[in-house]
């Protein structure tokens, strides 16, 4: 496995709590009812869900654009509540040291991802390849956005792992040919497991356990 390609949101960082509370509040700004289980099936498939699904719900789709952009502005204002797994920088410095080349691919909008990063202390620079939501005209779990990945690293699929915790991202993976490593964050392992990853653990750094 030469190119290790990552997933953000509850791999490296655990920002759905408070990706979650700022769409709640921008939501509860435009009289718009939604909350953490309204939420919950778009989990892993780009948080402007969360306001777009209860927008359009409740027949109010002018809101939108609007409250889209309050819950950003609510999200940096309160990015130092985001957890960063301490796994994290060791991981992604052990990979680099040992010659894998990474890839980071979410389906966040990129102004979250790259705050995100920021919060996290962990360089762009670190990936060849960056692809956010917006990059790709279908999220997990289609394969599009690992596909593209592979592309434009120059891979082939069956050379990439891929790192996730969400089962609409195991489920891109796999459809994309590539090996998938599951982190029990957000979904159980019989969950993962059950969406085809190939490994399951309950932290990422076991990733160097898979490859050894």
């Amino acid at each position: 496995m030469k190119y290790i390609i990552f997933d953000m949101d509850g791999v490296l960082v655990n920002s759905e709590p408070v990706i979650m509370q700022a769409a709640a509040d921008a939501l509860k700004s435009g009289r718009i009812r939604g909350g953490r289980e309204d939420f919950i099936p778009y989990i892993g498939s780009g948080e402007e869900n969360f306001i777009i699904g209860p927008c359009t719900n409740q027949g109010q789709p002018e809101l939108i654009d609007e409250l889209m952009e309050r819950m950003f502005k609510n999200f940096e204002d309160n990015i130092g509540n985001m957890q960063v797994f301490p796994s994290a920088r060791p991981l992604i410095d052990e990979l680099s040291r040992r010659g894998h080349i990474l890839a980071l691919v979410s389906s966040a909008a990129k102004r979250k991802l790259m705050v995100s990063l920021k919060a996290a202390d962990i360089m762009p620079e670190n990936f060849k390849v960056i692809l956010s939501g917006g990059d790709v005209t279908e999220k997990k779990p289609s394969p599009m956005p690992y596909l593209l990945a592979a592309e434009r690293l120059g891979a082939e699929p069956k050379d990439c792992m891929v790192i996730e915790d969400a089962i609409s991202g195991v489920k891109s993976a796999k459809s994309a040919g590539m090996t998938c490593f599951g982190v029990t964050t957000s979904f159980s392992a019989d969950e993962l497991k059950t969406a085809g990853a190939d490994f399951v653990k309950d932290d990422i750094i076991k990733v160097l356990d898979c490859l050894d």
